[in-house]
């Protein structure tokens, strides 16, 4: 499974429909958004995205309820709060928006890979065995 990971595009809506395309196009089966899509509205930007779009909050979402309910019209897309886990034919798959808080997870040992936002900063580390990005 090709798993494209996304974060932090404040409403950045043109550089959130590039991202869709570029994974859509990359062949991506799952989108994951690690935090700070900002708006109810971002959900509507991702909603093209051809496979599964899984979301979580970070610090600048507003309205949890109302981006609950946005994402509640689109089949293909699960908001998971604060944390999420996915299957994959690897395993688990953690993400979350706080790079502590994946730390920590990647630190279990129990996830094939974990995910996380917040920094702005692109960076790779492995804990206890597990890749945190």
């Amino acid at each position: 499974m090709k798993i494209a990971v996304m974060s932090d595009s404040h409403d950045h809506l043109e550089n959130i429909d590039r991202a869709v395309a570029l994974a859509a196009g990359k062949g991506a089966e799952v989108l994951l958004h690690c935090g700070d899509i900002c708006s109810p509205f971002v959900i509507d930007r991702l909603a093209p995205f051809p496979g599964r779009v899984h979301v979580v909050f970070g610090n600048n979402d507003g309205d949890h309820m109302t981006i609950d309910r946005v994402a509640g019209r689109f089949p293909n897309i699960t908001v998971h709060h604060h944390t999420g886990v996915i299957e994959t034919e690897k395993g688990l798959v953690a993400f979350t928006h706080y790079p502590e808080h994946g730390r920590g997870l990647a630190a279990t040992g129990g996830y094939a890979a974990v995910f996380s936002g917040h920094t702005h900063i692109r960076m790779s580390e492995v804990l206890n065995g597990t890749p945190h990005n």
